[in-house]
């Protein structure tokens, strides 16, 4: 038997995405009226500028599947939804601009991009709010409540019951328990909560209190023939039944409900999970890569004739490094030290500056004097985009180690390798190598646990910056 989360009706889903083209439309015919040249007809503007509208809706609704904004959540704080909106918004108009404007006629004007852009903005965000705020106004004055039956009485159930009558604008009225043993009554009788019975009056208390929702909080590992027969009969009667599950306590793992087919998986991860927004920043890097390395080429071989005439060698560097999940990859840079470094470094290891499995030396004796310079402005990271076009690495992530630095990790800093390597990261824009070994490796899971979208593009644009006055290079 299949015991599902409750989920957004569809019909509810349908209106809000409706609703929201709605006032994309509105956002539209705003920017078209307001930039309208005088030559042009009113119906040739909107013709001429339909096709951004179009793509601009269908990359919302993308960005609104990924980030659940249709589903009827009442657990969201007025803070995290706008914070939410805003960053759904903003995603969604970036790449249509980015995706439009190549391959339209003409070029967008500038006018109308911006009239549009802080139109929808606005106009989203503004009527979204209007409606959560609206809803969580009605809620907290005991309007569309749901009456929730908790089962059991532990300080894990204690904890759900004081969060909904502490939060009422959330929508939930908890109004009993039921709980076997007496002497578990006191985990939730201060909180003013009724004990309705037993485990086994469930179906009395389901057909005589009006219950819209369970909550089980029962260990399922000693109770699951209880929590079992508890589903059953609340999918009879078509009630929503959520369960506190404790079955793996992980420290930072977030689990998440998915099927294959009609069988369930529970899931949990430490890593993002947005595939959305996982596939939209490798879209971003394949097409920076791309953009780069076209107009970079002249860069390219001037670099390769200068490193030639200032010493011997080949112009790259290639050097084995780590990727997502273990796989190791061949890391391309320009090369800034004498051909024979790796040979020398065992000779100087006792000059290593850094601390951790990390070789630095601030006045690195094998350093060229063209690698002096290219160094301090990262200008020998520039090949790496042939390894974000290949996919190896990302423009954004945690640092990529080298196999021997893998070897001397602990099992906590192995959480590095589970997403891909970035040719900057938190690291980089946070100090770059005067950061110490254990604050880097901090960092850089410190972004693996708040990745967004946004997050990198906020880091690429600090490390321009960084890049630029040369801070912390060696």
């Amino acid at each position: 038997m299949v015991f599902r989360a409750l989920h957004a009706h569809r019909s509810d889903v349908l209106l809000r995405a409706a609703l929201d083209a709605v006032y994309i439309l509105a956002a539209y015919l705003f920017a078209v009226c307001l930039t309208l040249p005088g030559h042009v007809s009113l119906a040739t503007s909107l013709v001429l500028h339909a096709g951004f509208y179009f793509v601009f809706l269908l990359f919302w609704c993308w960005v609104a599947i990924d980030r659940g904004l249709w589903e009827a959540g009442r657990n969201e704080d007025l803070g995290s939804y706008l914070l939410s909106m805003i960053r759904a918004v903003v995603g969604a108009m970036a790449f249509s601009v980015f995706v439009t404007v190549p391959i339209a006629n003409r070029v967008l004007e500038r006018e109308f991009l911006a009239v549009f852009s802080l139109g929808g903005m606005v106009s989203m965000v503004m009527f979204r709010m209007l409606a959560h705020g609206a809803a969580m106004v009605v809620h907290s004055r005991g309007y569309d409540t749901r009456s929730v039956l908790i089962v059991g009485a532990n300080p894990r159930s204690a904890r759900l019951a004081e969060f909904l009558l502490s939060n009422p604008h959330h929508g939930y009225r908890a109004d009993g328990f039921l709980e076997d043993d007496p002497e578990r009554f006191h985990h939730m009788t201060p909180l003013g909560l009724r004990q309705l019975g037993g485990f086994n009056d469930i179906e009395k208390v389901l057909d005589g209190h009006g219950v819209d929702e369970v909550h089980i909080a029962l260990p399922v590992r000693s109770c699951y023939e209880l929590i079992y027969r508890m589903g059953g009969i609340c999918e009879r009667r078509g009630i929503p039944v959520h369960f506190l599950a404790d079955l793996f306590p992980l420290r930072i793992a977030r689990s998440q409900l998915s099927y294959v087919e009609d069988i369930p998986l529970l899931s949990l991860s430490a890593i993002p999970e947005a595939r959305g927004e996982l596939f939209l920043k490798r879209v971003l890097d394949l097409c920076v890569s791309t953009v780069m390395l076209m107009g970079l080429a002249p860069f390219f071989v001037l670099m390769g004739i200068i490193i030639k005439l200032d010493s011997r060698g080949p112009v790259f560097f290639l050097q084995e490094r780590v990727s997502r999940n273990g796989r190791c990859f061949k890391m391309l840079k320009f090369r800034s030290m004498v051909q024979d470094a790796e040979a020398q470094r065992k000779a100087l290891a006792h000059l290593n500056e850094a601390d951790g499995p990390v070789f630095k030396i601030r006045c690195d004796p094998r350093i060229t004097r063209v690698g002096a310079f290219i160094r301090k402005y990262s200008l020998d990271e520039f090949p790496q985009l042939i390894n974000v076009w290949f996919g190896h690495m990302s423009l954004v992530g945690p640092r990529p180690p080298l196999p021997s630095e893998v070897e001397t990790y602990t099992w906590d800093q192995r959480r590095r390798l589970s997403v891909k390597p970035g040719m900057t990261g938190l690291w980089q824009v946070s100090g770059r190598s005067n950061v110490a070994f254990e604050q880097w490796v901090g960092m850089d899971l410190t972004y693996i646990d708040n990745w967004s979208l946004w997050l990198d593009i906020k880091i690429l644009l600090l490390t321009f910056r960084a890049v630029l006055i040369g801070r912390g290079a060696a």
